[in-house]
């Protein structure tokens, strides 16, 4: 048998092996994280909002911000201004703040944002109750603006509405951007230092997409020159010709160009009822599969694209739009929900709350993962999802997550009202979507009943165009036929620098390879994985990775692999010694 000090040397050989591969599991984890934030190992800044509205919660203006600051970086904290603590500042590297409405803002808020030397920006109102580096601005009345521009000899987009603006003037500093009344000019954004300052309480569209210009230059971070485009091949189902969507996915993949099948895999009919599956329709899953091949992104959109009796890609799906609610009960439910006037007590009323909003997620989860089913067992998979006509609630956004990593689209704002949606004018991955990265529909369609459907895409692009790294992101309905795609690829054709995003490449899916159940996620616990399996998996996937970061991993593992194999052979040799050892004694012994 071994002796007690080679057992010794076993266990101190096992326990620093065990050790360094814990700290390549910890490193691996660590270089996701690096990977995710930026893909070049920098640490995504972390931003704070602070936000002053009527009601003391996120309104729709604040969700717009939201959207915009996802663009630069995922590490997003809100808080309302009466709830701000010093606490709060720790670790941050940008604090903004968003005043919808005069007040006089608390002393301790105050106290603590005056105390923040970072880089601070504020939006609308209250700014000049945020100290002594708010300065070099003067408070004035409002103006209302038509046109917006760069100050650097850029021609004025036209607004399709005037616009209420905040009157200032600047003793010092930088003007980002302009806001115009006939001929006179009146600043927007403005910056002085690491202090900036854009002058209007509405963060809605269309100065949303100006303030998203110019926060390139508050946050400093680095972006790829030109622009993205993105198509969609919109409401795809059962009962669409198969020969026209063939026509106009072909016509995108022989010109090279990645694109979107926006796919709902039931169709109904609202007069019959009748439920016609994807899998019933042969030839149209044949052609699916053929444009997947060729280099279409599938999109779930949607199970069935309606809830009540609308039509297939008429009616909404995930939000009840006849009385503007969550769904919270089955659609031939016709009666009103319940006020809490209605309910004996407070008790009572919460627990109806809580059984509407459990209806609505045990909805969604059910269409989306028969979505998700119907789909791939036809081999056609789903890598992002887009919510028919954009509604859903923000609960449904927080369930799709579990599924999806990418959102296509618009979103919706708010619990309240469907009508409160809208959409960056580039990529953007904000808190309120759980992680799922938007990518955003901003320039509309080609609708056959406007009198100008391509002059309406050209005055949207261009406004999307006044944006860094701006998102040309439409969608075409395949039964118009042919021709009308083929005017709106050669208009974007016109714009310079433009490169088409490839959705199923973000999601990290290769058609090439054998459809995995993994290219979507879910919610289900998954088989058990050994530990071996899983260090294998992680080696195997930064292998496929090329980086310093992975780089030193491996070197790692191949210190764990050098020092496994070197106790290996002092474990042989310790035994072929105590072998030798016994056979000598026993020859002594006789």
């Amino acid at each position: 048998m071994p002796s007690k000090s080679s057992i010794s040397t076993y266990n101190k050989w096992v326990r620093t092996a065990v050790s360094l591969i814990m700290l390549l599991t910890l490193l691996t984890g660590t270089a996701d994280k690096l990977l995710a934030a930026g893909g070049d190992g920098a640490e995504e800044p972390n931003i704070l909002v602070v936000y002053t509205t009527e009601t003391g919660t996120i309104n729709e203006d604040v969700r717009m911000l939201d959207l915009v600051l996802g663009h630069f970086s995922t590490r997003l904290h809100y808080v309302a201004d009466a709830e701000l603590t010093a606490r709060d500042l720790n670790g941050v590297d940008y604090l903004v703040y968003y005043g919808d409405f005069s007040q006089h803002l608390p002393s301790h808020t105050k106290e603590v944002m005056r105390s923040f030397t970072g880089t601070l920006l504020a939006i609308g109102k209250n700014a000049e109750q945020l100290g002594e580096r708010f300065s070099f601005l003067t408070w004035k009345e409002q103006v209302s603006i038509q046109m917006v521009s760069k100050p650097q000899g850029v021609d004025p987009v036209q607004l399709d509405i005037n616009m209420p603006i905040e009157g200032v003037s600047m003793e010092q500093g930088e003007v980002l951007l302009e806001g115009w009344k006939g001929i006179y000019a009146h600043p927007l954004m403005m910056k002085h230092g690491n202090t900036a300052y854009f002058a209007s309480t509405s963060f809605s569209s269309p100065l949303s997409l100006f303030a998203a210009e110019a926060f390139h230059d508050v946050f400093g971070i680095p972006h790829q020159p030109g622009h993205l485009a993105l198509l969609r091949l919109e409401d795809v189902h059962p009962q669409s010709d198969p020969k026209l969507v063939l026509e106009a996915g072909s016509y995108l993949a022989d010109k090279g160009i990645p694109y979107v099948i926006a796919l709902i895999p039931v169709y109904t009919n609202s007069e019959t009822k009748e439920l016609v599956h994807l899998k019933d329709r042969p030839e149209l899953v044949e052609v699916l599969r053929t444009l997947q091949q060729r280099g279409a992104s599938i999109t779930l959109h949607g199970y069935m694209h309606y809830y009540r009796d609308s039509e297939t890609g008429e009616g909404s799906e995930f939000w009840d739009m006849e009385n503007n609610t969550p769904i919270s009960k089955p659609p031939e439910d016709t009666t009103p929900l319940k006020k809490r006037y209605e309910w004996p007590s407070q008790k009572e009323y919460e627990q109806y709350r809580a059984s509407l909003a459990q209806y609505e997620e045990t909805y969604i989860k059910s269409r989306i993962e028969s979505g998700i089913k119907e789909l791939t067992e036809l081999g056609l998979i789903p890598v992002a999802f887009e919510a028919p006509h954009y509604n859903m609630s923000q609960t449904g956004y927080q369930i799709t997550s579990r599924y999806f990593s990418y959102l296509l689209g618009q979103v919706q704002f708010n619990q309240t009202d469907w009508h409160q949606m809208g959409a960056p004018p580039f990529i953007s991955k904000p808190a309120f979507l759980h992680g799922m990265t938007l990518l955003p529909e901003t320039v509309g369609y080609y609708d056959p009943n406007s009198p100008t459907p391509m002059q309406d895409i050209r005055e949207n692009a261009q406004q999307v165009s006044f944006v860094r790294d701006g998102v040309i992101g439409m969608f075409f309905h395949p039964y118009l036929g042919v021709e009308p795609l083929k005017e709106m690829i050669a208009y974007v054709e016109t714009l310079p620098d433009v490169t088409w995003i490839d959705v199923r490449k973000m999601a990290g899916y290769h058609v090439e390879e054998e459809a995995p159940d993994t290219a979507i996620a879910q919610p289900q616990e998954e088989p058990a994985q050994s530990i071996e399996a899983e260090l294998i998996e992680k080696i195997a996937t930064f292998l496929r990775e090329d980086s310093w970061t992975q780089r030193i991993l491996w070197g790692i593992v191949a210190l764990v692999s050098c020092m496994v194999l070197l106790f290996t052979l002092y474990t042989w040799r310790n035994r072929a010694n105590l072998r030798k050892q016994l056979f000598m004694e026993r020859d002594l012994d006789g």
